[in-house]
């Protein structure tokens, strides 16, 4: 078996798909019999969603969307007075940048369409089934599992064992792999209910209500928030404090919706009650020999940004074709080192901004709240525009060492996301996203017939578009806005290297006197690994043994 994978949440179910997309066999294996029952995530933003749009699910997920405003409101009650309101970043700003949008759809609509998806194209999934130990040596890992049915053990040998087994990786423990950060910010209990606001929402829309304190009598600034979700639901997070709460009653829990709703006699039907941390945290290294850590078993962010379920399907994907090009023998094994030197520092931006977030969503409830710092970076910058500055790249010189880049003035720069420009392509509009995808591919401007010729002699799976001003005969993807050659930084005879991610991962901005050479050397320099801070190396063999290994329901 090439690949392993513990958790069934959406990292899990993600890595599952995106691998399979790319022909590689792989099992899963999840200790719950069944998938999430509560929404937990809530969007998914526009990045994701293009990566999603690759795998072929774009569309039955934009059927779930209920579109909402992005704003944060902060109220007494919901039913009372507005005390404030400011911006989270939403349609507005990802306008023009993508074909893609925010999609509303919380993690209980997500996970059946990645699972269904993942089974489709030819990824086992096991529920019911836990891992109970591992080890691996510098060539395989092995694996025991259990299926909590019927007790019955069996030893899975795969080249590569992914944790995607939540924040709490039992995974992440067993290796040694330290986990530090700003740490607990807030103890947690998630409502999910449904009522009828319809009178207390005076036609109002957000993506999150701060009310004011619920417990007059409690200290401090507690931190209760009310959430819109799909299929007539909400979710109010209010403080729990598992040392002295004794168990939110369905009777309590109704009782709080009220009172945040400030309406006495209010008919509230109880969901399900999610008791759940709010912190901040991030793992020394993203794996260990060939165990990689994934989504929240890499990093655990506060929901203020709205960036956790986004980010574990951005690892899962960075990983997922990274894997499948070493499996296949087509990149050495130092490739794989790229996805801690690229993933870890995006998820510490990440941890930054969710913690400034919810520092202003602490401060509002004490103070009346704010807005964002002027020096933090736009949610667009973070969710279009976040830059890799080493890994799977020909990084260029000089760096001013920028960790985002505004997605409204792309440059092009290799580490960079390739810039949406629209195409025409037989009458027909397309994105230049829609290009990538399977395997990496190089755009040439007009006048670049030599790097054409290049790439068909440099192998390596490599796809060819040239880019054309004008239609014409030989003119099948056709820049229609004149776009192109300015956001990909390239003049007409110039050639962009992009990943199957959709970054940008070298580009010649002119032609070259012998461009078959300068492929050739990128190519080996990418493919052979070429990152400056890799995971640990596959070295004396790892042994570790547990009794139970399960997910921690996160993502």
């Amino acid at each position: 078996m090439p690949v392993l994978i513990v958790g069934g949440a959406v990292s899990g179910l993600s890595s599952a798909a995106f691998l399979a997309q790319h022909g590689v066999s792989c099992l899963l294996a999840e200790r719950r019999d069944r998938l999430s029952q509560h929404p937990r995530m809530s969007d998914i933003g526009p990045r994701a969603m293009e990566l999603l749009r690759v795998l072929g699910v774009h569309h039955g997920i934009r059927r779930l969307d209920e579109d909402r405003d992005s704003t944060i409101l902060r109220v007494d009650t919901l039913a009372g007075r507005e005390l404030g309101r400011y911006s989270m970043g939403g349609p507005a700003e990802f306008g023009g940048l993508t074909p893609e949008k925010q999609v509303w759809c919380d993690q209980d609509q997500l996970e059946p369409i990645l699972r269904d998806r993942a089974a489709e194209l030819g990824a086992e999934l096991r529920f019911g089934t836990e891992l109970t130990g591992f080890e691996q040596d510098g060539h395989l890992v092995r694996a025991e599992l259990r299926d909590a049915a019927t007790g019955r053990r069996t030893t899975v040998v795969a080249d590569y064992l992914l944790a995607c087994d939540g924040s709490g990786s039992p995974i992440r423990e067993a290796l040694g792999i330290g986990y530090g950060g700003p740490g607990l910010l807030a103890n947690q209990a998630g409502i999910l209910f449904r009522a009828d606001l319809t009178a207390a929402l005076r036609g109002r829309s957000f993506v999150l209500c701060m009310v004011d304190d619920l417990d007059a009598s409690a200290s401090g600034v507690r931190l209760n928030i009310l959430l819109e979700r799909n299929l007539n639901r909400w979710t109010l997070s209010v403080p729990h404090d598992p040392r002295t709460d004794d168990g939110l009653s369905q009777r309590r829990c109704a009782e709080l919706v009220r009172r945040a709703v400030g309406v006495a006699d209010l008919a509230v039907e109880v969901l399900g009650v999610d008791i759940w941390q709010m912190r901040a945290l991030l793992a020394d290294s993203f794996g260990r020999g060939r165990v990689f850590l994934v989504g929240d078993a890499a990093k655990t962010l506060p929901p203020t940004g709205g960036y956790g379920g986004n980010s574990c399907l951005e690892d899962a994907h960075n990983l997922a074709w990274k894997l499948a090009l070493v499996l296949a023998g087509t990149a050495g094994p130092e490739l794989l080192d790229s996805y801690e030197s690229e993933r870890k520092p995006v998820a510490q931006l990440l941890i930054e901004d969710s913690v400034v977030r919810a520092g202003l969503l602490l401060s509002g409830a004490a103070e009346g709240g704010s807005s964002r710092p002027a020096d933090q970076p736009s949610k667009a910058s973070i969710c279009l525009g976040t830059r890799y500055r080493t890994g799977a790249l020909i990084a260029e010189e000089p760096d001013a060492g920028d960790r985002t880049e505004d997605p409204r003035a792309p440059t092009g720069r290799p580490g960079t996301r390739a810039p949406h420009v629209v195409l025409d392509r037989g009458g027909r509009e397309i994105s230049t996203l829609d290009l990538f995808g399977s395997s990496f591919v190089l755009l040439t401007g007009p006048s670049g017939a030599s790097w054409e010729r290049a790439a068909g002699c440099a192998g390596a799976g490599l796809t060819i578009h040239r880019i054309a001003t004008a239609a014409g005969p030989d003119a099948a993807l056709v820049d229609t806005e004149g776009r192109w050659g300015e956001a990909y930084g390239v003049s007409e005879s110039g050639a962009v290297l992009v990943r199957p991610d959709g970054v940008i991962a070298w580009r010649g901005r002119t032609a070259e006197t012998h461009p078959d050479e300068v492929l050739a050397a990128v190519l080996r320099s990418i493919l052979g690994g070429t990152a400056t801070a890799g995971l640990a190396s596959p070295g004396a063999p790892i042994d570790v043994q547990f009794g139970q290994i399960a997910s921690d329901h996160g993502m």
